[in-house]
């Protein structure tokens, strides 16, 4: 697991993420964060997509010797989220919460359901240029919004 960490932390922080945590054998990072970023939505996916490319190279080594392969999954959702130093006067790190954060994990989960790698929300693909191929999905309710979201497969 820790040359899969080290490999996936080198594209986030490539693109200028900053990595939250690892949660079991996932990764949170984000993007816009301490410093504002106005190609924070395009980065994320850039790395995501870096990501997928690393997991490749990655897991032909694995099988080189002999060790199981990972997959990988990965949402993107762009919207506006807490960050800071949170938690208790006994423990709090620095760290992002709100809705665009769950969304977001809601999303990675998804992939599962649609047999895809890279989900992301509406908000995600308005704030790109263009540059990416994104296949609809369709509409989903995710657990926390009584609304459907848009989501896309990139």
């Amino acid at each position: 697991m820790n040359e899969y960490f080290e490999a996936m932390a080198g594209e986030i922080f490539h693109e200028g993420g900053v990595l939250d945590k690892y949660i079991g054998d996932s990764i949170m990072a984000f993007w816009g964060a301490p410093m504002a970023d106005e190609a924070q939505t395009e980065r994320a996916v850039k790395a995501a997509l870096a990501m997928q490319q690393a997991l490749i190279k990655l897991n032909e080594k694995f099988r080189e010797r002999g060790d199981p392969e990972i997959f990988m999954r990965i949402g993107i959702y762009t919207g506006p989220a807490v960050v800071g130093n949170i938690g208790s006067s006994k423990r709090f790190d620095y760290t992002v919460i709100g809705d665009s954060v769950n969304v977001a994990s809601r999303l990675e989960g998804l992939n599962k359901t649609y047999g895809t790698k890279i989900i992301v929300g509406e908000s995600t693909l308005e704030k790109l240029r263009g540059e990416y191929g994104f296949k609809t999905v369709g509409e989903v309710t995710v657990k926390g919004r009584a609304r459907p979201l848009k989501v896309y497969a990139l």
